[in-house]
């Protein structure tokens, strides 16, 4: 049976590791094996055709995978980004001893067919021939296989020789794939592709073995792996919130109300990581320019316990200005442009936004604040106003406030 042996070839896999020494690699040989295959320019992946909402998409997801890798105890891991495919994670920062390859794509409606993801068509069901002749096959085309986002996964499991190593498929929407039991890969995930229907699994063993050299291995199919997540492309941050906030009240509870600004600072500092696509020379040189450690995400944890809260600080902002006599209708526009204002420091703003904060940072720096906050707010307005004429009194003043609540949480 197809399906015996490719669960034999996954035995048989795991066996071969043992035997050559994988399940033991050495440190040396773990991270040499990783800027070797790092470094193949054919296996680049760098952002794709799904524009900044994918990119921040899979950023997001990735605070949620180091969410979940943390919660699970893990002694120590790291997210490389652009590196061999999306995101790949291994089990060490230092002394890497296996590998998960991740392709990682937001749909924003619809599942994903076998043709986009394969660069194959689907095989059709047999028909009953009553007794006809059945027509010629003919050779199933495979020219798009190996820009396919499967044939992708597949080409750089390959490139690994030594390194044990598994690839995923990761989005919020599912894959219309039949599967061997009868259901669909569409509401089934997570599953491997040697749970497909037979003509469907033997198709993609065809088209994966036409990447490779005569004489190559068979693809085990057991290897590469579709997963639906819940992260819906529109509102990528809820998961990761929500999952910090739940770690937080296990380690932190007194900061747990920071969740939102600790996933939204590390969406920060691995935005930047994903730029670095030059060749490196060392594995530590890859790690420096494109990776994120357990370490890392443990600093910006043990951060919280010395950086305020902004959002408690934004609060107390406006509390005072009420309390000076600002009306509640003026304290809710300015809190509905600051949380605007936040939503927009993660993709970086742009050169208009960075203008005005440049210049709210010289005026605060120019103009200490006095007694009273309402009558320094509105000398800051008018001044903004100045220059930037065309922007709305509760977004200038929002964005000034929070631009003088950064300079109060770090001067510098």
């Amino acid at each position: 049976m197809f399906h015996g042996a490719l669960r034999q070839k996954a035995r048989s896999y795991s066996a071969r590791t043992e035997a050559n020494g994988e399940g033991i690699l050495s440190a040396a040989n773990g991270a040499t094996e990783l800027l070797l295959v790092a470094n193949k320019s054919e296996l680049a992946e760098s952002g794709g055709g799904h524009g900044s909402k994918g990119v921040d998409f899979q950023r997001w997801w990735a605070v949620f995978r180091m969410l979940e890798l943390e919660q699970a105890n893990e002694p120590d891991f790291l997210l490389l980004f652009e590196a061999v495919q999306d995101i790949t994670e291994l089990d060490s920062s230092s002394s890497p001893t296996k590998a998960t390859v991740y392709q990682v794509k937001k749909k924003d409606s619809g599942t994903w067919s076998w043709s986009v993801l394969t660069g194959t068509t689907a095989p059709k069901a047999p028909k009953s021939s009553n007794g006809a002749r059945a027509a010629t096959k003919s050779s199933p085309d495979f020219s798009k296989v190996a820009d396919s986002t499967l044939g992708k996964l597949h080409r750089s499991l390959s490139a690994f020789s030594s390194m044990p190593v598994v690839g995923y498929f990761i989005s919020n929407a599912g894959c219309d794939f039949p599967l061997i039991s009868g259901g669909s890969a569409a509401t089934s995930m997570p599953c491997s592709l040697s749970e497909l229907a037979f003509a469907h699994a033997q198709l993609l063993v065809d088209a994966l073995s036409s990447l490779g050299a005569a004489g190559t291995p068979t693809p085990d199919l057991t290897r590469i792996k579709l997963k639906k997540i819940a992260i819906h492309p529109d509102d990528p941050s809820a998961p990761a919130i929500a999952s910090a906030l739940e770690l937080l009240k296990q380690r932190s509870p007194e900061h747990a109300a920071q969740a939102a600004a600790f996933v939204e600072s590390l969406v920060m500092k691995i935005s930047a990581l994903g730029r670095h696509t030059d060749t490196c020379v060392t594995f530590d040189e890859l790690v420096h320019e494109r990776g994120f450690s357990r370490s890392a995400f443990l600093a910006a944890l043990g951060s919280l316990q010395t950086v305020p809260d902004r959002n408690e600080l934004l609060n107390l902002w406006l509390n005072q200005l009420q309390a000076e006599g600002s009306d509640f209708r003026t304290i809710t526009s300015i809190r509905v442009a600051a949380a605007r204002v936040a939503r927009e420091r993660l993709t970086g703003g742009n050169d208009l936004s960075r203008d005005i904060d440049d210049f709210s940072d010289n005026w605060v720096d120019a103009n200490p604040c006095g007694a009273t906050l309402r009558p320094y707010l509105a000398a800051a307005l008018s001044a903004l106003k100045a220059t930037f004429s065309d922007h709305r009194d509760d977004e200038l003043t929002a964005r000034f406030v929070m631009r003088a609540i950064a300079k109060c949480v770090d001067p510098n």
